[in-house]
Parts: C-alpha cells; structure tokens; sequence
C-alpha cells in the first residue's frame, strides 16, 4: 500500500516540474494528430498549456500559494518567545553546495543559522541555557550539521551547545531523527527554524513525532504580478507548488497511520 502511495506522490510531483508539464502537453497534441483526432481538441490543448504557463509566470498562482504555505509563520519574533527556560534550537539543513572541490552549505542555508543564532543569542545574554540541534546529513562529503556547527561556532555560539543530527536525508527524517534525540534531552521547548516556504511541512512532521514545535521562520519567498510571465515567478511557483504535495502526502500518511 505505501509502496503504491510513495508512485502515486512521486508521478504528482512531477505536474510541479515545468519541462514535464511542457512536454506532456506536446505528447498529447503530437498523439491526437497522428490519431487524426479532432483539431479543435489540440489546439484546445495548445491554447490551455498556454494559459497554464502565464498563469504560472506571471505570478498570480505564486502569491496564492506563497500565503497558504507562509502567511502564519510571518508574526514570528525571536524577542517575544523568551518564556521557556531550557529550550532546544532545532535548525533544518538547506542543502550542501560543492565549489571546486570546497563545500559550503546551500544559500537558504544562511538566514536559517541566521535566525537560529539570534534566538540563541537572546537566550544566552540573559545567562539562559540553550541548546541548538543541527538536523541534515544531506549529499555532500561533509554533512550540513557539519558545515553548520562550525559557521555557529564562528558566530560565537559555544561548542557544548551545539547537537548534530548527520544521518537525515530528507524532512522526513529530520523529524524523525530530531525527535529522538528531543526526548532524551525533554527541553522546556522546541524552536524550529527552517525556510517559510517549507514550515508547514516540516511542523506537521515534527508532530507526527510528537513534537509540537514553536515556528521560527527564516526566510520567505513571493512572486511578483507582472504582465509578462518570467522564470523568476515560475521558479518560485513551482518549488511551492511541490511543497504543497508533499503536506498532502504527510496529511494523507497520517490519517492512513503510515508515518512514525
């Protein structure tokens, strides 16, 4: 059964990928032509991947998916959430990046250590304890809480405050990994820092795990409306767009009871 879902989720995902949609829709027209079907039906098909593609381009779909999968975490300050006393950090990796043989962490990496140092800091000069657990193993040679523990140590947070979670490949088992750790240390509270675009995701599964974590958003991204459709908006289109897969894949497994 879960095998059959995991196909099910992997063939929507790829209507998230443009080049797919693209050339499904040439398959389809170049199909009914050699059927000598009717040729309104293609240029219908023309005309509808057409207007799919504006209507990705230029930004409309973006901003309605940018506020269902942002709009609730755009509140959150470091400064108003200094109530627990024993809190944990839990910073999600944003990927690795390899440079001619040298490997620095993913650009959405930096305002996640960002966001994670400035609740750390708030906590630390008021003489509080705190801890900050790195989740991700990632794809490179040096894993992303690698790669992180040392920019934090280079900010100033202190070693022995520092956890490292390297065996995560994916959010998933961030949550799943993180949580296991998180019940052995019972913080006071959980912080959990990742990019906006990808929270609601990666609460959900942090739930699953039984943790109920305070969102800290790090960063956000938006289209813009334009009249002619570019790549800047159909990129962002399309990486939220499969976001929004994948909240449904985890709504889905856990009603079914599959996650866990």
């Amino acid at each position: 059964m879960k095998f059959l879902l995991d196909l099910l989720f992997r063939i929507l995902q790829l209507f998230t990928e443009p080049y797919f949609l693209l050339f499904l829709a040439a398959v389809i027209i170049i199909l009914l032509k050699r059927k000598n079907k009717r040729k309104n039906l293609r240029i219908g098909i023309g005309i509808l991947a057409v207007l799919l593609s504006i209507f990705i381009g230029n930004g409309f779909l973006g901003k309605l998916t940018s506020a269902y999968l942002q709009k609730n975490y755009a509140n959150t300050q470091v400064s108003k959430n200094m109530a627990s006393q024993n809190p944990v950090i839990v910073v999600l990796g944003g990927g690795v990046t390899d440079i001619d043989n040298i490997e620095k962490p993913h650009i959405l990496s930096y305002s996640r250590m960002v966001t994670a140092y400035q609740l750390y800091y708030e906590y630390r000069k008021n003489n509080l304890p705190c801890k900050i657990l790195i989740s991700g193993k990632g794809r490179g040679q040096t894993s992303e809480a690698e790669l992180f523990s040392d920019s934090f140590i280079k900010m100033g947070a202190s070693e022995a405050d520092i956890i490292k979670e390297d065996k995560s490949m994916n959010t998933y088992e961030n949550a799943k990994y993180s949580s296991q750790i998180l019940k052995q240390i019972a913080p006071s509270n959980v912080y959990l820092v990742t990019s906006g675009f990808h929270m609601k995701r990666a609460v959900s599964l942090f739930q699953t795990f039984g943790i109920h974590p305070v969102p800290q958003a790090s960063d956000f991204i938006d289209t813009e409306i334009t009249v002619f459709p570019n790549s800047y908006n159909a990129a962002f289109t399309f990486v939220m767009l499969k976001e929004i897969v994948g909240i449904w894949q985890v709504k889905l497994y856990n009603s079914l009871g599959m996650n866990g």
